[in-house]
């Protein structure tokens, strides 16, 4: 056992003696590393020293050549500048004429279609106003018998009738459920298209403005209406008519217009029943009227009658 321990004693001497000459070779080989790299740090050094003196002796040709630079470099942002909103203009102008060209387009064939439904409508008002025509005829024949029976029927129960002459005169009676007989009458006058209240007996309160409305409105049958309810009123607050005014020698009496409902609901039904008949009828001649004057060639002279602001401008949209 003794012989063991002294034979690993001899075997860790020589590890020990091995190891030191391997640290031994390896510190002489950093040494001989540490001077070749302090050998090639001074090279380094004085390297970097030339070219640092060589830096100073560039700096200020490199200071003109940036001061050249950047006047190379505003003269391109200029350029680019210039070029930018030349590009820009061209491409609205691009876009202008595209939309331009689209729009011509969507034009052309709106128009193609709108030409297309006129001579559609065209026809179909054609076959239409011949076949109104062939109804009128008709209907002229059984409008005009009831007619008649509203003229009567509005005379004998609100004695009513219009005399015509240089003014229309509207007159009243059975306004007054006390005095029957008493005449309550206004006159009105057409000229250049617009109404004009000559007389009222007995005079009333408003009238101005009944008429101005009457003149934004149009409607006649509508204002006689209110005529009649305002002379009810008068006759309730006991307002009478003192003398028939508004004579014409070369004056004649004419069927009232069957639109002038006033208190009752019967009165009300028939009325607006003609006045519907009436005013379709009337739609249909003007327009019969409007075709005939355009296939005609001489003009036709103006009628004395005041014509309806709805016929004239549909005449003028026929006209255009």
């Amino acid at each position: 056992m003794e012989v063991a321990h002294g034979e690993g004693a001899a075997d860790l001497r020589r590890y020990m003696a091995a190891r030191r000459a391997a640290c031994d070779r390896r510190i002489a080989h950093g040494r001989e590393r540490t001077a070749a790299a302090a050998s090639a740090f001074r090279a380094a050094i004085l390297s970097a020293r030339s070219l640092a003196e060589g830096n100073v002796a560039h700096r200020e040709k490199l200071n003109r050549l940036k001061d050249q630079l950047r006047g190379l470099e505003a003269g391109l942002a200029e350029a680019m500048s210039a070029q930018v909103k030349k590009g820009s203009e061209c491409k609205l102008t691009t876009e202008s004429i595209s939309n331009a060209t689209t729009t011509n387009e969507q034009l052309r064939s709106l128009v193609s279609d709108q030409r297309a439904r006129r001579d559609e409508y065209a026809n179909v008002i054609s076959h239409q106003l011949e076949a109104v025509e062939a109804l009128e005829a008709n209907f002229d024949v059984v409008g005009k018998k009831s007619l008649d029976e509203a003229i009567m029927w509005y005379s004998k129960f609100l004695g009513f009738r219009v005399v015509a002459g240089e003014a229309v005169k509207f007159v009243f009676n059975k306004v007054d459920m006390q005095s029957p007989d008493n005449e309550y009458m206004f006159c009105i006058k057409v000229n250049n298209d617009e109404y004009s209240l000559i007389e009222c007996v007995p005079l009333l309160k408003d009238l101005e403005e009944l008429v101005n409305d009457l003149n934004r409105s149009n409607d006649l049958f509508r204002f006689v209406r209110i005529m009649r309810a305002r002379f009810q009123a008068a006759a309730t607050k006991g307002v009478h008519p003192a003398i028939s005014l508004c004579t014409d020698t070369s004056s004649t009496t004419i069927s009232s217009p069957p639109a002038l409902s006033v208190d009752t609901t019967s009165e009300s039904t028939t009325s607006q029943r003609h006045s519907r008949n009436r005013s379709k009828n009337q739609d249909v001649r003007a327009q019969r009227e409007t075709r005939s004057q355009s296939t005609r060639s001489p003009p036709t002279t103006p009628s004395s009658t005041r014509r309806s602001p709805r016929f004239a401008a549909a005449d003028a949209g026929n006209r255009r």
